[in-house]
This record gives structure tokens, sequence and C-alpha cells, in this order.
């Protein structure tokens, strides 16, 4: 168990937020400050992770990107 030590006002907006949402203060705390640290902690992935979950663009669906560009380029040459 960890005990945390709040200013009086921000312990008051815990636990009037809690009372609205109809849970405890802890379960308020677990639910939404740990899942926004691990979700942080977790945005660190890789550029070519990030890339490679992007969506599939269908007009570039088996293509070969370089040969998109160059057909672009000579078409304003």
């Amino acid at each position: 168990m960890i005990l945390i030590e709040l200013e009086p006002e921000l312990e008051s907006i815990l636990e009037n937020d809690a009372k609205q949402k109809h849970i405890s203060t802890s379960e308020m705390l677990k639910n939404y400050l740990l899942k926004n640290y691990f979700s942080q902690e977790k945005s660190t992935d890789l550029l070519s992770d990030i890339v490679n979950d992007l969506p599939e663009i269908a007009c570039f669906k088996n293509k070969d990107p370089l040969e998109i560009q160059k057909d672009l380029r000579d078409e304003w040459n």
C-alpha cells in the first residue's frame, strides 16, 4: 500500500470526481492515473512500429511508391 499526501484542494476535487463516477478514490486513481502512466510509457514505440500499424491506402496498394513519385514528376516536366 502507498500513502499519497495531497493538498486539501486536490483531495476535495478527487473525492468529488470519484463520487460523481460512483467509484472510490483509490479505484479512480488506479483506473485513470495508472492507465495514463502506462499508456505514455508504451508510446515509446519505434517509428517503424508506428508506420507498420498505419492503415493501408487503397490507391497505393500493390504499387511501388518510388514509381508513383517518378510518374508524378514526369507529369510536371
